[in-house]
C-alpha cells in the first residue's frame, strides 16, 4: 500500500517541473502597439565621442513584418536633439520567436536588431546588433493588453 501511494505521489509531482509548451511564433504575433523604454551607448555624432542614451519609443507592428516608430532619446552629449523623431521598418520572427528587426529614422544609420518575443507576444527584448559602435538594448511592452475593469456605472474601481 505504501510503495502504490508513493508511486501516486510521484507521479501526480512529475508534471510540476515540466514547462507549459509555447506557441510557435510568426510576424503575426507582433501586432499593435509597444511601448519601449530604451538605454545604451552610441557615437555622439559622425568621427565624435561615445555618448550613454536614455529614452522611450512607442513602435507599431503590423502584423506583416513591417513597423513604425517614434521614439525620443536623449543623448548624454547631444542631449535632446529630436523630440518625436520617427522611423520605419522590417522584422522576421522565426517560430522560436527569436528574430531580427531593422530600424531607420532621419538622421541615423539603419539599425540592426536581434529581437525575442516572450509572454505569449506581449513582450518584445532587443540589442542592436550593427553597426558595431552602437551598443542599444530595449523593452518593450503591448500597449492595452488588460481590459480596464469597470464598475456598473462604468468607472474604474478606486485602488
Amino acid at each position: 500500500m505504501k510503495t502504490a501511494m508513493a508511486i501516486l505521489m510521484l507521479m501526480a509531482t512529475a508534471g510540476w517541473g515540466q514547462e507549459a509548451p509555447h506557441a510557435a511564433c510568426s510576424n503575426a504575433t507582433l501586432n499593435g502597439d509597444y511601448g519601449f523604454s530604451v538605454n545604451g551607448r552610441r557615437p555622439s555624432g559622425p568621427n565624435l565621442p561615445i555618448e550613454t542614451i536614455v529614452g522611450t519609443a512607442m513602435t507599431h507592428f503590423n502584423g506583416d513584418g513591417t513597423l513604425t516608430q517614434t521614439d525620443n532619446i536623449h543623448g548624454s552629449l547631444s542631449g535632446f536633439a529630436q523630440p518625436d523623431r520617427s522611423g520605419t521598418g522590417t522584422y522576421n520572427l522565426k517560430p522560436d520567436c527569436t528574430g531580427t528587426m531593422t530600424l531607420s529614422s532621419p538622421g541615423s544609420p539603419t539599425l540592426t536588431l536581434a529581437i525575442v518575443v516572450v509572454d505569449n507576444g506581449d513582450e518584445v527584448r532587443t540589442a542592436v546588433v550593427d553597426p558595431l559602435p552602437v551598443i542599444v538594448s530595449s523593452n518593450g511592452r503591448r500597449v492595452g493588453t488588460h481590459p480596464v475593469v469597470v464598475d456598473h456605472v462604468g468607472r474604474p474601481p478606486d485602488n
